[in-house]
């Protein structure tokens, strides 16, 4: 057991709801499991555990999220949910366009006969970039995290503060037409407007991947996605806004991954704070881990003294979105794709989603600086790295970032 006492920086946060961001790594799952064993998580409380899914996990990884889930509610009776990014189609300011959203997802994998389990093929993912109708990369910011983790995960927990009675159903969210009510010349007209210049065919055939998706999100109650039946009691609030503390799992030894979170909190209150703090809004965000000076061999030994672990590497190669493009291409290389089937543990999948989805800046009639590489991919503009490179194994070192995966979710 990790020893996890008081890290409070102001007192009345011992009564505010817990939120515990599980990424559904070693790290993450130490510190929920420590949490839960020195009895400082409590459901009455309105805390909570918080998956989000890529649809881009190693299998390995969603075998362990499913077991701490279980873990997690039977013998500690915490909800635990997964959650997932979703697209659905509405009408806002007289026009027909798909909207960002969340959907609750059970513990056993999509399919016809399971349409609420959770995706592992990339659907996610790929319905992201498809809605973007460009890549996260380099150059253009993380969006994966953004959206399919940060912005999900408040969108949320919004409902959760909302409606934690279990009577009450989280609502539907769509029209109620059997087919798309998209007028495709109304969506690129605003695509225009909002200063793009990507032909209207290749524009389109992007967007076509999202506008297939579902429709709607059906009407969603919390109760279906967990075992643990909790009693509605009134939840702190000030001011009438819910206040929470997000437990995070970052370690002592990954400076980089708060330092990042700080720069993304403009707060002047959070300069002479000396623990693993940040006040964010209405969320405290606490690491514990790093508050008691956890480092990775803390964690290595605390996973070694249970009979059940992840089962991947500890240099964090599979770990996550198994072909994240903030890997380096070295370790990127070296991952042993599952050649079964074109999921995101194989890196031909990324190869297809790099070279569907990157910008052609030369079709685009943009400015571009090398006739040779006019595109934007995963990892920026103009650059000879790419999926297929990376496959091919040719030329790596000279192309290799080496950049650190210091995700900040």
């Amino acid at each position: 057991m990790i020893k996890i006492e008081s890290y409070y920086v102001e007192e009345y946060h011992k009564s505010v709801p817990h939120v515990v961001k599980f990424s559904g790594g070693r790290s993450s799952g130490a510190l929920l499991f420590s949490l839960l064993e020195n009895g400082l998580l409590d459901a009455d409380r309105g805390d909570v555990i918080v998956f989000n899914n890529t649809s881009a996990e190693h299998h390995k990884t969603y075998d362990f999220v499913m077991e701490c889930k279980r873990r997690c509610e039977s013998k500690y009776n915490i909800p635990f949910f997964l959650v997932e990014f979703q697209t659905y189609e509405s009408c806002r300011n007289g026009t027909y366009d798909r909207f960002s959203t969340y959907k609750l997802v059970n513990n056993k994998p999509y399919s016809e006969t399971n349409p609420n389990g959770y995706h592992s093929k990339g659907e996610i993912f790929e319905e992201l970039i498809s809605w973007q109708g460009y890549l996260p990369s380099l150059l253009s910011g993380r969006t994966c995290t953004k959206n399919m983790k940060m912005d999900t995960t408040v969108a949320f927990l919004n409902d959760w503060f909302a409606f934690k009675e279990f009577n009450v159903p989280v609502v539907r969210l769509g029209h109620f037409g059997e087919s798309s009510r998209i007028d495709k010349n109304l969506l690129y007209e605003k695509h225009l407007r909002h200063g793009g210049s990507v032909p209207k065919e290749i524009y389109l055939e992007k967007k076509e991947y999202a506008l297939n998706r579902h429709l709607f999100r059906s009407t969603q109650n919390f109760r279906d996605y967990t075992s643990v039946q909790i009693e509605n009691k009134p939840l702190y609030t000030k001011k009438g806004i819910v206040e929470y503390c997000s437990l995070i799992g970052f370690r002592a030894d990954e400076p980089l991954r708060l330092e990042k979170m700080k720069k993304r909190i403009d707060d002047k209150s959070n300069e002479n704070i000396s623990v693993a703090y940040l006040r964010d809004k209405n969320e405290h965000v606490y690491a514990p881990l790093v508050e008691y000076n956890v480092e990775q061999k803390d964690i290595k030994d605390f996973w070694d003294s249970r009979e059940w672990d992840l089962g991947l590497p500890y240099d964090g190669s599979l770990g996550n979105c198994v072909y994240c493009f903030m890997k380096g291409a070295t370790k990127l290389s070296s991952i042993q794709s599952n050649n079964d089937d074109i999921t995101p543990e194989n890196i031909d999948w990324w190869v297809r989603i790099e070279e569907k989805y990157q910008r052609d800046l030369k079709a685009e009639g943009r400015e571009i600086s090398t006739e040779e590489n006019p595109f934007i991919n995963f990892f920026g503009v103009g650059k000879k790295l790419s999926y297929s490179v990376i496959k091919e194994g040719s030329g790596l070192e000279a192309n290799d970032d080496s950049l650190p995966c210091n995700c900040t979710d």
